[in-house]
């Protein structure tokens, strides 16, 4: 069984969007342009896929194996 797509949107122009889609490690960008963010959200919504969440390069996350007891 797939995982739900995680989903990314991009903007390619000054008023077109695309949508990349990650699905179990496979990456692929969905055939469709958008004339705006929100009309790229709405479908990844209508689909019943994710938007995936950015993951900042500075994580406030302390690997565990370095701190003392």
């Amino acid at each position: 069984m797939s995982s739900i797509p995680q989903c990314r949107i991009e903007q390619t122009g000054s008023t077109e969007f695309i949508i990349h889609q990650e699905t179990d490690g496979i990456q692929q960008t969905v055939d469709k342009t958008f004339e705006n963010h929100q009309q790229a959200l709405d479908y990844i919504l209508t689909q019943g896929w994710q938007v995936q969440r950015e993951r900042p390069a500075d994580s406030m996350i302390i690997q565990s194996r370095f701190l003392k007891p």
